[in-house]
């Protein structure tokens, strides 16, 4: 009932953010080779790096009084953040204690570190072990599964593979992956927004990758991607349609925004990202993605 009184209100002009994202800090244990925060702390010296505690609970207060519902927390690796004696849990925590009705974040799963208190968590892969390591370091993906081998937990844990030149014909061996593993409630594919350029696929590549996704998906493998935005997800240039009131960003250096970090820039025009069709399905009331989403990205676990 509270994200149909959401919507309802979204249609009566009241575009109040739905989902709150906060990349809490940028420290990493990984140096991905299609990762650019490395590159843009080079850059800025002297940035702010972390959001303290106290600031990701008065944002997270101020967007949910707003209607915001769903809350992810991103970095950098988010298990690494700590300000004093609070780690991630603490925030996990305080988002359900203000109301959210689903909160997860996203993990390279290699730190020894999982937050069982969240209702998903994402972790990422991208490809068998050849080219997971290849991506993120040599025993990247041991370390990846031996996580979720050991891991004991309620929620939903789903994989997200990032399509790049290099992987694209990866894409059913990881999908085998997914289905296999116990631990894995399914799997997410995103396309590389860029940069880096020179790993960004051309829109034929896009196209065919997407007709093997589907067909996968029309075989019963566990796709998180709904239906409808798979089928959107090779149109790259969103900037006029990306329902941007529906996402709230706030970034370690304490930036904060209605929409993409990306707007306006020529990464928007190369957006990969699926959440993006997702939102606008959802923003235009389309059922079937509603009821696709709804289990993994939505509810809550308790």
């Amino acid at each position: 009932m509270g994200y149909a009184g959401w919507w309802l209100g979204s249609k009566l002009g009241r575009k109040n953010p739905l989902v709150i994202t906060m990349s809490i800090g940028y420290a990493c244990n990984l140096r991905c080779r299609h990762c650019s925060i490395d590159a843009m702390l080079r850059a800025n010296p002297g940035i702010k790096t972390a959001l303290t505690y106290d600031e990701v609970v008065a944002d997270l207060r101020e967007r949910h009084a707003q209607g915001a519902r769903i809350a992810y927390f991103e970095g950098g690796e988010t298990t690494m953040w700590r300000d004093g004696d609070r780690d991630l849990g603490d925030l996990i925590d305080a988002a359900h204690d203000i109301g959210y009705f689903n909160v997860g974040y996203t993990t390279n799963g290699t730190t020894g570190k999982i937050f069982t208190n969240s209702d998903v968590i994402s972790v990422s892969l991208d490809g068998p072990r050849d080219v997971h390591d290849a991506v993120r370091g040599e025993g990247v993906y041991d370390k990846l599964m031996g996580t979720l081998a050991g891991l004991e937990y309620d929620g939903s844990v789903y994989a997200n593979m990032v399509l790049q030149k290099g992987n694209l014909d990866r894409i059913r061996e990881t999908a085998d992956i997914v289905r296999e593993n116990p631990r894995l409630a399914g799997i997410v594919f995103n396309f590389i927004t860029p940069p880096p350029y020179e790993i960004l696929p051309t829109h034929e590549e896009k196209v065919a990758a997407i007709a093997e996704i589907r067909g996968l998906k029309a075989e019963g493998y566990p796709i998180l991607n709904s239906k409808k935005g798979l089928e959107l997800l090779a149109e790259e240039d969103w900037e006029g349609r990306c329902p941007k009131f529906m996402s709230a960003f706030t970034m370690p250096d304490g930036t904060r925004r209605n929409g993409c970090p990306s707007e306006g820039t020529e990464s928007c025009r190369h957006c990969g990202f699926d959440a993006v069709r997702e939102y606008y399905l959802i923003s235009m009331g389309a059922p079937s993605t509603i009821m696709e989403m709804f289990p993994v990205f939505a509810r809550s676990k308790d």
